[in-house]
């Protein structure tokens, strides 16, 4: 059976009905699989074996699985960042929402040796903290669990690692706007603009000009001006009607 986490899954599935052989088959899985080295997706054997000890009620059993699994040297970044939102998730699930939090906010540290998100050279755990996965699901949690400030710095962040989508500078433009915060909307929108190119930052400038113009009307005149050509700079014809002119 060997490295193939597939056939692991399909022998736990023939101990139903026997915890103990179940346990130990996880157990075995897990001690003898390879990650580098795995077919499939290795870190499900981790995630399976603490959802079968959190089904069952017992909740440190699966913590301490995920919490060992964290340190496994998985051969993709995906892989290792699947099993801190499991570890998240299953704190949601129980309604251990400071706990999620903690989770989350440790997943994203800085470790103490950065690497490049596709260095495959160094370990998974050296280069998670480029993991928009994470970064997104922190996010989210800071808007509904956090604080104003601790949503911020979370969008800042990601902004810094350079790792934003547009949506996600869209998202925190909206996240400070809906707090009152308009000028530093404006400039996370700014920031989000300096990051894309076309036609990747078309959603962005519309989304700020749209914004700008609501918010002051005919009132900054010049500025607004300014804004839509900046934003027609680089434009694509094909885009200059619909992305740049609203």
């Amino acid at each position: 059976m060997g490295d193939n986490g597939h056939e692991w899954h399909k022998r736990v599935q023939l101990q139903r009905g026997d915890p103990q052989r179940i346990i130990h088959t996880y157990t075995e899985a897990v001690r003898t699989v390879e990650p580098f080295k795995a077919t499939g997706r290795p870190h499900g054997l981790w995630v399976a074996f603490a959802r079968f000890y959190e089904d069952n009620g017992q909740l440190e059993d699966a913590r301490t699985i995920l919490a060992k699994a964290t340190r496994v040297r998985f051969r993709h970044v995906e892989d290792l960042a699947a099993v801190w939102c499991e570890y998240g998730e299953m704190e949601l699930r129980h309604r251990n929402y400071e706990e999620a939090l903690s989770i989350l906010r440790r997943a994203t540290a800085l470790p103490a040796r950065r690497a490049e998100y596709f260095d495959s050279s160094e370990p998974v755990q050296n280069r998670l903290y480029k993991s928009l996965r994470l970064w997104s699901m922190l996010a989210d949690l800071e808007e509904s669990l956090g604080t104003f400030q601790s949503t911020k710095a979370v969008y800042e962040r990601i902004l810094d690692l350079r790792i934003a989508t547009p949506q996600i500078v869209i998202n925190y433009g909206l996240c400070l706007e809906e707090r009152g915060y308009f000028e530093e909307s404006f400039k996370a929108y700014e920031r989000g603009v300096s990051l894309f190119r076309w036609p990747a930052v078309a959603d962005i400038w519309l989304t700020y000009l749209t914004k700008f113009v609501a918010r002051y009307g005919g009132r900054k005149l010049e500025r607004a001006r300014d804004l839509f050509e900046q934003a027609l700079d680089g434009c694509p014809p094909r885009h200059a009607k619909s992305g740049c002119n609203g």
